[in-house]
C-alpha cells in the first residue's frame, strides 16, 4: 500500500500517471506547481509510478501530458532504463519516432547522500532554466527516493535526527520553491516505518498497511 500526499497551492495543470484509479484520486494526475510525495512499503509500485510519469509528461496535453521532459534523481544503483523502455509502448499513444526518442527526454542523476541534494537542486534549477531554450521544457522533477539517501548517513542519536530534520526542512522548502517558481511538478518518494504505541502521535499520524500502522519514514518533511 502506498499513500500520496500533495503540498502547495492548487494549480490548473496536471500530468497523468496513466493509471485511471490513481488519476481519479489525484483529480486528474500530478499537479504542476506542487510537491507530491509517494510513500509506501517496498515493492508497492512507487518507482513504477515515477517511471510512468517520466514518460507520460512527454505526451501532449490532450493525452494527459505537457509535451515536456523530466529530471529524474535516483539513489540506488543505475537508472532502470530497460524498465522505462518496456513502459513506452503502453504510455505513448503514437509510434516512437527515430528522431524523438522518449528516453532522450529523461535526464538522470544519481545522488547517494542527502548531503549532495542541495547541490543537486542547484543543478535542477540550471537545467530548468536552460530548457526554456528547447522545444521540450522540463515539467517534472522526481527524487527516488529521499529515504534511501538519508538512512545510511545519519545515526539514531538525537543529534543525528536533529541534523536530518533541519536538512530535510531546507530541502523540502527548496523543492516547493522550485515547483511554484518554475511551474513544474515535483515528485518525492519516501518509505514507511511501523508506528508503535510509544510514538507521540501514534493515534493520529499513521496509515494502515497489511493490518499495521505505518508512517512516512522521514516524518512530515518541510513542515
Amino acid at each position: 500500500m502506498s499513500k500520496i500526499v500533495s503540498k502547495g497551492t492548487t494549480p490548473c495543470l496536471k500530468i497523468s500517471t496513466r493509471c485511471t484509479a490513481i488519476d481519479s484520486i489525484l483529480n486528474g494526475g500530478i499537479s504542476v506547481g506542487e510537491e507530491t510525495e509517494f510513500c509506501g512499503e517496498n515493492a508497492t509500485g512507487k518507482t513504477q509510478l515515477c517511471l510512468q510519469l517520466s514518460v507520460a509528461c512527454q505526451l501532449p496535453p490532450s493525452s494527459g501530458g505537457l509535451f515536456g521532459s523530466c529530471l529524474y534523481i535516483h539513489s540506488i544503483g543505475p537508472f532502470p532504463i530497460s524498465r522505462v523502455t518496456g513502459l513506452i509502448p503502453f504510455i505513448l499513444d503514437s509510434p516512437i519516432s527515430d528522431t524523438d526518442l522518449p528516453c532522450d527526454h529523461i535526464i538522470t542523476k544519481q545522488v547517494e547522500s542527502v548531503h549532495d541534494l542541495p547541490d543537486a537542486l542547484d543543478w535542477v534549477v540550471k537545467l530548468i532554466q536552460n530548457s526554456y531554450n528547447t522545444c521540450r521544457h522540463i515539467r517534472l522533477v522526481i527524487i527516488d527516493s529521499i529515504a534511501s539517501m538519508c538512512t545510511s548517513h545519519f545515526d539514531n542519536m538525537a543529534m543525528g535526527y536533529e541534523s536530518l530534520t533541519q536538512l530535510l526542512r531546507a530541502i523540502g522548502y527548496g523543492l516547493q520553491s522550485i515547483a511554484s517558481k518554475y511551474n513544474v511538478a515535483v515528485v518525492v518518494v519516501n518509505n514507511v516505518v511501523d508506528v508503535f504505541p510509544s510514538d507521540r502521535d501514534s493515534s493520529t499520524n499513521f496509515m494502515m498497511s497489511s493490518g499495521r500502522k505505518v508512517r512516512p519514514a522521514l516524518g512530515n518533511r518541510g513542515r
